[in-house]
Parts: structure tokens; C-alpha cells; sequence
């Protein structure tokens, strides 16, 4: 069957939702996004159509590869949204040509790479990646609040209050370990600004920290200043943003195993491991 591979310029979001629901749709669990819910996920993911590619088997898009324009903040690697193959389709070798044609868009525009998150136990994926050419930069967490809500924290002197995105501290240096994922980042709330919360916390009146969730209850940063650590601040923010959210559960996706201190305050905290993510990356040859 012949195949035509164009950019993603001329397709509406419907059709590109349709396609992501159908190529997932014989997992364990099937993908069932919205319309809605799948323009969120531009949003909050940096999605370029120009940037992004499909298959077109007639007038059904067989297999696709979505993607951010290259990235600043992440050495202008881009973000690879989502990849996949409607299950009559696979096999094929579509997704090794889409990811050509990626690539060949990208380089002009300045880009040096690309990443991406995968699931471990999705061998077959991380083999595919790896025969691509992607190495694995780090393990993610991904985790959930296990039960009951903690009490509160215990530092008398905190101070909740919402902060707009753009007010957030420029250099995130003394508050981050490491640096967030692209879907966690402070693009992505900007992205999501209608949906999501931004809490800062102040300690006898210093700026200490900010914590920010999107609406489902997915918590998208904790970043505590170095100097007020083990204080009590981020478990105040968490509860701040359970509240705000009025979500059932907290969620953390794409939690770096390799923050000791970020996974030992979860831990506290009460959390459940889900699954874990490889993080991998492209990088450019000249």
C-alpha cells in the first residue's frame, strides 16, 4: 500500500486525535482522548504541526510523529509528543521514515536533537528508539498520592498565595536539582494557564518556593529554595494545590529517580509508584 507523508499543517486536531486513539487503541488500557483533552495535550507539550509528521494510507492517517519545534531550554533538542501506528499498519517501517522526515525539518530550524519519554517494561519501543539512535539520559518516576491526604505541614509561618507563571523566579537554580521534563516545564504552564494553579509559599516573608499542578491534579513542579528545605514547604504547597484541584488523588509524572531529595519528600509524603519512564535523547550528527 502506497503512502504519502506530509506535515501535520493541513490536518485538524479531530483527525489527529482520532489517530493517536487508534493507534493506542489495543493496549491493556485503550487511549480515549477527547478532542479536548487532545488539544491540552498540544498545549501543555509544545505540539508543531509544522514540526510534526503523518502517513496518510488515503484518507486515514496510518502512523504519525508529533513533535515541538526545537527547544532552548532543553539544548534545542525537541520534544517528541507521541509516536505511533495504527495496529494494521505496523511493521511497515512508517516510523522510522516519519522520523527522517522530523529530523530533516528540524535541522534547518536550528535543531540539534530530540527526546523523548518511554515506558521501561515497553521493550519492543525501547528497542525501536535505541535502533533509531536515542540514548537513555535518565529513569523517571511516575507516582500517585496512595490514600488519605497528610495533615498539615508544620512550620507556623507559611504564606500560600497564587502566583502568575511569568512572576516566578527567572533563575531556577537554587530551587531546581534537576531540571523538569519538557510536559512539566514552565512552557508547558503557560501552555495550560486557564487550567492550571501556581502556589508560592513565603517563609517570614521571604519568597521559599512554588509548587504548580494542572487541573486534573497532575503536579507539574515543587521547587523549594536550597536555604528552606525540610521546613514543612512543600508539603504545605501540596496541599495547597490538592485543594485548589479538588482532585481525589495528586499525580507526579516524570520524577528524576536520581533527586534523592525530591523522592525522599514524596515518599514522605505518601505517595505509589505507577511506572517508570526512560528518558532518551537524539542528538544531531553533522
Amino acid at each position: 500500500m502506497p503512502y504519502k507523508v506530509t506535515d501535520c499543517r493541513d490536518l485538524q486536531a479531530s483527525q489527529l486525535c482520532g489517530a493517536m486513539n487508534a493507534a493506542f487503541s489495543d493496549y491493556v488500557v485503550p487511549l480515549s482522548l477527547t478532542e479536548g483533552k487532545f488539544r491540552d495535550f498540544q498545549k501543555q507539550r509544545g505540539f508543531s504541526a509544522e514540526h510534526s509528521f503523518v502517513a496518510m494510507a488515503g484518507d486515514e492517517i496510518a502512523a504519525f510523529w508529533f513533535s515541538s519545534p526545537p527547544l532552548p531550554s532543553y539544548e534545542n533538542h525537541a520534544y517528541t509528543l507521541s509516536v505511533g501506528t495504527a495496529p494494521a499498519h505496523r511493521r511497515k517501517g512508517l516510523s522510522r521514515e516519519l522520523l527522517q522526515r522530523v529530523i530533516d525539518r528540524q535541522k534547518p530550524n536550528a535543531g540539534q536533537g530530540l527526546q523523548l519519554e518511554v515506558i521501561t517494561t515497553n521493550e519492543k519501543a525501547v528497542q525501536a528508539y535505541q535502533d533509531f539512535g536515542f540514548e537513555t539520559r535518565r529513569t523517571l518516576r511516575v507516582c500517585r498520592t496512595a490514600g488519605k491526604r497528610p495533615g498539615l505541614a508544620p512550620e507556623r509561618d507559611f504564606i500560600l498565595e497564587e502566583v502568575p507563571v511569568d512572576r516566578l523566579p527567572g533563575d531556577e537554580s537554587a530551587f531546581f536539582d534537576v531540571q523538569p521534563t519538557p510536559q512539566n516545564s514552565r512552557a508547558a504552564l503557560r501552555g495550560l494557564l486557564e487550567t492550571s494553579h501556581v502556589l508560592g509559599v513565603r517563609i517570614n516573608g521571604s519568597f521559599a518556593g512554588w509548587g504548580a499542578s494542572y487541573g486534573d491534579g497532575s503536579v507539574a513542579q515543587v521547587a523549594v529554595h536550597k536555604e528552606f528545605r525540610r521546613r514543612g514547604a512543600g508539603h504545605a504547597l501540596l496541599n495547597g494545590l490538592w485543594d485548589k484541584t479538588g482532585a481525589d488523588q495528586l499525580t507526579f509524572v516524570n520524577v528524576d529517580v536520581a533527586a534523592e531529595g525530591v523522592n525522599a519528600f514524596l515518599d514522605r509524603y505518601g505517595v505509589e509508584d505507577r511506572v517508570h519512564q526512560l528518558e532518551m535523547r537524539l542528538t544531531f550528527k553533522d
